[in-house]
């Protein structure tokens, strides 16, 4: 039989017996620091595992009873599977076994077993009563059928059986899943000589082996793992369900911080999260907006929170709600939380988090309310598709998995099959995009009209706008999704005939150049102007003047110059405008001229040779430097081995 990853947590009122059960159960004593032992309480976690009959071996968290350090307490639940609640015999129920209770189902436990202790200092008929009160107290929680196990840890009475228990309980917990992304808060950091910053945690997810990157979020850092604890023994993997020592190289003391988290990937940090809470305190009632301690794994925030389904919230009822954060954390879907009132001496609720990357719900429009609605119903099609509805850019098929934490092909059969209608997606070899109906209408028009613009404002153009500009249809968001989407898009519209493909650009389909006489004239004349010059360049000034001379706009005659650039009449190079059969004939005189000489061509002898200027010498041989013709070294020009091999083929 596989052996099992779990952690048991105890939990109860003060001073109830909760670390002197443990140390009975396992001879470890969790009450270590110094002043713990003169207080008598557990102030940190303590830590230990017990080794069962059926060979599975179980951490422990020992966490605090004392109402001071609640949050101690969800520091450790946040990793437990299951709990002891313990109850001292000869004191019974007391207020914070009831809040303890209340928080485990908070942050949903449910599985575990009463722990009836002290039974050596009642007699029967007091044990009796005890038990009694603890049937009626769990009564229609998750603890109405469990077993109330009477024990002391003083003289061991009932301790075997305990432990039988366990093990029984233990067969019935599920382990939590290992795949997918790795998590663990950390709840203790320290420093030991020889091996520098150590943490703890429960790990609430995946697994990671020694070998692995860790990154400690949400600062992204990456840390090197240089020994794995588990239980006191050095492993070379750990997984949910464990209590883990990670001594870690890259990280100091210094540098942590309460709520940070460890990872295998980096998880986007959120300042702004949706949850479903409840609210449990007896006469307490919340209003639209609430300054309230959230803690959430070890995190302990003043944060704000805004209902956004009630006006007000009371005891015994549920609601969706928006949480604002003073700082960025690290948190999942279904996270669970407690809320605390803001003097922190009152437990008011708590809840799972429904969202943790929303949209701003500040005017609780009803449209955005609704999407959170679906997404709190736990489908997992809701889920994606309110990802997809909120994200201001077109999101992939692997982000949205990570979001959710959920393996990708999960989601095949949703994208296929269960997409609601407002939804579109869009598949390529390596990913699949998905986008809301509404987006891929807006980035198709945005396409349309921008080339038609184009095309009205380059009459004379053959080709149109490339890829690249036509990238700017997404912001400065150049992702490789935004790329694929538009890929796809401009592939969607060339299939439906409103766009073709010329040379590197985009056209609209119906796109044809169309030139009048007129227009036809002034090309001709213009391109009889360039050739005239022979083998010497034409500026800029010489053709203004030939379109004030011709009585044509300087925007027409822009026109006129790109249609002889691109259709290979002429060439504009350094401000200059040269005749293609001036520069066709250079690079064939230059060319055998390397080809015959081993010496190179210097600036001046290409002057002579084509009877011209050094200027215009130097400007041709710039052009071929740049068409990877020429190579220059020194003085000298050369043929490229790239040319050469051209030549040869």
């Amino acid at each position: 039989m596989e052996t099992k990853h779990l952690i048991m947590g105890t939990a109860g009122h003060v001073d109830h017996g909760k670390t002197t059960l443990i140390k009975a159960l396992t001879g470890y004593d969790c009450d270590t620091h110094k002043q713990e032992k003169e207080r008598g309480i557990t102030i940190n976690l303590g830590f230990s595992h017990i080794d069962l009959p059926n060979g599975n071996s179980v951490g422990i968290v020992d966490v605090p009873g004392h109402a001071d350090f609640i949050k101690t307490m969800v520091a450790g639940a946040c990793g437990i599977d299951f709990v002891l609640l313990v109850i001292a015999a000869d004191e019974g129920i007391m207020p914070q076994t009831k809040e303890h209770l209340e928080i485990m189902k908070t942050l949903g436990i449910t599985k575990g077993m009463i722990v009836l202790t002290k039974i050596d200092l009642v007699d029967e008929e007091l044990l009796e009563l005890a038990t009694e009160e603890i049937m009626d107290f769990v009564k229609n929680s998750f603890l109405q059928d469990a077993s109330i196990i009477k024990v002391s840890s003083q003289t061991k009475q009932g301790i075997e059986e305990l432990i039988n228990e366990i093990s029984t309980l233990v067969d019935s917990v599920p382990q939590r899943k290992t795949e997918g992304l790795f998590r663990m808060y950390i709840d203790r950091i320290f420093t030991r000589e020889g091996f520098g910053t150590i943490v703890n945690g429960s790990i609430i997810s995946g697994m990671i082996s020694k070998n692995e990157t860790v990154y400690l979020l949400p600062n992204e850092k990456e840390l090197r793992i240089r020994r794995l604890e588990h239980h006191g023994k050095e492993v070379s993997q750990v997984s949910a369900g464990d209590r883990a020592s990670f001594n870690l190289v890259g990280f100091k003391q210094k540098d942590f911080k309460h709520g940070m988290v460890l990872s295998n990937k980096k998880i986007k940090s959120t300042k702004l999260i949706d949850i479903k809470l409840s609210i449990y305190q007896n006469d307490v009632t919340l209003g639209l907006w609430n300054q309230v301690i959230f803690l959430l794994g070890t995190n302990r925030i003043m944060v704000r929170i805004h209902l956004l389904d009630k006006d007000h919230l009371k005891s015994g009822e549920s609601c969706l709600a928006q949480v604002y954060l003073p700082h960025p954390i690290i948190t999942q879907y279904n996270d669970k939380f407690i809320i605390r009132n803001s003097s922190g001496n009152l437990t008011l609720g708590g809840g799972y988090v429904v969202d943790p990357y929303p949209l701003h719900h500040r005017r609780r429009r009803e449209t955005q309310v609704e999407i959170v609605k679906k997404i709190a119903s736990g489908e997992l099609e809701e889920m994606v598709a309110a990802e997809v509805r909120k994200s201001a850019l077109p999101i992939s098929q692997k982000t949205i998995a990570e979001y959710l934490d959920v393996p990708p092909d999960d989601l095949i059969e949703i994208i296929f099959q269960k997409l609601p209608e407002d939804i579109v997606f869009y598949q390529s070899d390596d990913e699949t995009i998905l986008l809301n109906k509404k987006m891929n209408t807006a980035y198709q028009n945005k396409i349309l009209t921008g080339l038609i613009n184009f095309h009205q404002k380059n009459p004379l153009k053959n080709n149109g706008i490339t890829f690249k500009e036509l990238m700017g249809i997404f912001g400065e968001d150049q992702t490789q999704v935004t790329k694929i989407t538009l890929t796809q898009i401009l592939q969607n519209l060339e299939d439906k005939a409103k766009l073709r493909k010329e040379g590197k650009t985009w056209v609209i389909a119906s796109h044809e150049v169309k030139l009048s006489n007129e227009i036809k004239t002034m090309i001709e004349k213009t391109d009889k102007l360039i050739r005239s010059k022979g083998n010497n360049a034409v500026d800029p000034v010489e053709l203004n003047d030939l379109a004030v001379d011709e009585n044509i706009s300087k925007k027409q005659m822009e026109q006129i110059i790109s249609y002889l650039i691109d259709n290979g009449n002429i060439y504009f190079l350094q401000q200059k405008y040269f005749h293609s059969e001036f520069v066709e004939e250079a690079k064939k005189i230059i060319v055998e001229r390397l080809i015959e000489t081993t010496e190179g061509i210097k600036v001046s002898q290409l002057r002579d040779l084509l009877n011209t200027n050094r200027g215009t010498a130097m400007i041709l041989l710039e052009f071929f430097d740049s068409e990877n013709i020429t190579l220059r070294k020194g003085n000298f020009r050369f043929l490229t081995k790239k040319y050469k091999d051209k030549i040869n083929s």
